[in-house]
């Protein structure tokens, strides 16, 4: 019988790679999005089911499990989520919380509707929960303290969860670092009317410089999104997935300078990097 395994968010980037890295491995893949025809283009076959799923709507998330019942699904990544950028003293509160609706309480309500039939379906140690944190659920950095703050809440969900549902079920926690990928265009549509409000302020060019390094250190530094999906779909896979999955020399080195260096230190070169 076919191992299913349910990803969210698979409308662009990492999602969407993820779907022919498991498919490329065996698994059948449930690719989900928001709106389901993003996933049209997909390449057919008895592997794979498109559902519409919003990990913020508990209805969608009702109907996606009824809909994945007839399945021997063992595996769930909970890639869906968005990046909400800008100074946190401009940040409205509502842009806070829809950073964490989707990013933490999206995420774990998904958890919770698919982890059932995970249980149900998959031999002890052989079921699946992946977390797509990032390497900034380690660390933070200027105008994106919403971003950060979502990621150290993820990562403090799947420890917590693996350490609740172990050994029956292994929970991986991903930290990539920079990706190249649709990700960093949404950063700006996410903004809304951020420009307007940040304009004659300090933070102005500071926004543009943040948005222009991403871009830059994407290009330069970042994986694309399939390499990045092959290392996720690879390590969940193993018989002993590992606990963290870190990906990227900048999340390795980056990591490392911080858990070296003095906390001064640190700041005053990350201040530096980002034009503080």
């Amino acid at each position: 019988m076919r191992d299913w395994v349910l990803i969210t968010g698979c409308s662009t980037g990492i999602g969407r790679a993820l779907v022919e890295a498991c498919r490329q491995r065996g698994w059948g893949v449930v690719a989900t999005a928001r709106k389901v025809a993003s996933l049209a283009d997909l390449p057919d076959g008895e592997d794979l089911l498109r559902l519409p799923l919003d990990v913020t709507d508990p209805a969608s998330l009702e109907a996606a499990a009824k809909a994945c019942a007839g399945l021997h699904l063992t595996a769930l990544i909970n890639n869906a989520g968005y990046g909400q950028m800008g100074p946190l003293e401009m940040l409205r509160p509502e842009e806070l919380r829809a950073q964490l609706e989707t990013n933490v309480v999206g995420l774990h309500a998904a958890t919770s509707a698919f982890l059932p039939l995970i249980r149900r379906n998959a031999a002890p140690g052989a079921g699946r929960v992946v977390h797509v944190a990032s390497i900034l659920g380690r660390m933070n950095v200027p105008m994106a303290g919403a971003y950060c703050a979502s990621k150290h809440a993820v990562v403090a969900l799947a420890e917590t969860l693996r350490l609740e549902v172990a050994p029956a079920v292994r929970v991986m926690v991903v930290e990539p670092g920079a990706v190249r990928s649709e990700f960093r265009d949404t950063l700006t549509r996410a903004m809304g009317d951020l420009p307007e409000r940040i304009q004659g302020t300090p933070f102005e060019p500071l926004v543009k410089a943040y948005l222009d390094r991403h871009r830059s250190h994407a290009q330069t530094h970042g994986l694309p999104a399939v390499a990045c999906a092959a290392r996720i779909a690879a390590a969940m896979s193993r018989a002993n997935p590992p606990r963290r999955l870190v990906i990227g020399r900048d999340a390795f080195w980056s990591r490392a300078a911080k858990a070296v260096l003095p906390a001064g230190l640190w700041e005053w070169a990350v201040r530096k990097a980002f034009g503080l």
